[in-house]
């Protein structure tokens, strides 16, 4: 048996859930499942949202199983103690920027509870299809997605995400600068000379004070109504954009793994966490910006 925990944002929901249809791929005789207890007393984010929003398979570890392979936790709080406090058990793995990337953790054979949010595009990559297939988004409701989804068909479009609320208040994250989405938007007029660029940010205000400059004369979308369960929304709209500039955020990484042109560029922040990592989220083939 191997169980995946789910926990985090809906960026990091999506990693451990690629994580766990590779493992489905690589043993498809073995009981695989997840755990979500960590959700109860999580204040963060918008709580469990695969289900809400994919509709996919989530099959629950029992406490006994769980008890297997890690320890008997109920909720966010003494996850935490799990987490921080006691040993790691044999049986217990974990996928941390931190942690150096290994292809084993897929392949590997014994019985394992999987901690971390696996944000390797490797572990799932051979899947490809069978990830894009489970993140297919509901369609549209609002009428200003329906609009912008119409203006992005056959448009050369580039979406902007600029992540700044949370990221202001914790010093783990690199807050993306000015600098970095200037040269950025730069390379991005000189590469793929687009169309339109769609601005996504909880800093709105910001972008439209130091993004103008450089995206010039080229239309311009500024996105800030899709709010809270509604979030999601922006991925979406990420992802139906030709090419991507992302901030250091597992949603808009998201945004642009999902988008369907072969021919894409994407630019990335060099820096994903202000600590050193050995495990770097950012695609081999996209293009690093230092922040």
């Amino acid at each position: 048996m191997k169980i995946v925990n789910i926990l985090g944002g809906l960026g990091n929901q999506m990693f451990e859930y690629a994580m766990y249809l590779a493992l489905k791929d690589a043993h498809p005789e073995e009981i695989i499942k997840v755990c979500t207890r960590s959700f109860q007393g999580y204040g963060l984010h918008n709580g469990l949202e695969l289900k809400r929003i994919f509709n996919v398979e989530l099959p629950e570890a029992s406490l006994w199983e769980l008890a297997k392979l890690a320890y008997p936790f109920f909720n966010y709080k003494t996850y935490q103690v799990m987490f921080h406090w006691l040993r790691q058990r044999k049986t217990m793995t974990k996928g941390l920027t931190n942690i150096a990337f290994n292809p084993k953790e897929v392949s590997r054979q014994d019985s394992v509870f999987y901690d971390g949010y696996w944000q390797n595009e490797k572990f799932f990559r051979d899947i490809r299809e069978d990830v894009v297939a489970a993140y297919t988004f509901p369609e549209f409701i609002d009428e200003r997605n329906i609009k912008l989804e119409s203006l992005l068909n056959g448009c050369n479009a580039v979406s902007c995400h600029v992540r700044r609320g949370d990221y202001l208040q914790d010093q783990r994250y690199q807050v993306c600068t000015a600098k970095y989405y200037m040269d950025a938007i730069a390379m991005m007029n000189e590469k793929v000379n687009p169309d339109m660029y769609v601005v996504f940010s909880d800093g709105i205000d910001w972008c439209k004070e130091n993004l103008p400059a450089v995206i010039g004369n080229r239309k311009v979308v500024y996105v800030d109504w899709n709010k809270k369960e509604n979030s999601f929304r922006d991925m979406q709209l990420m992802s139906l954009c030709r090419h991507n500039i992302i901030a250091n955020s597992s949603f808009s990484w998201w945004g642009a793994w999902l988008g369907q042109y072969e021919d894409k560029v994407v630019i990335a922040p060099s820096k994903w966490v202000r600590e050193p990592i050995v495990n770097n989220p950012i695609c081999d083939s996209w293009i690093k910006v230092e922040v």
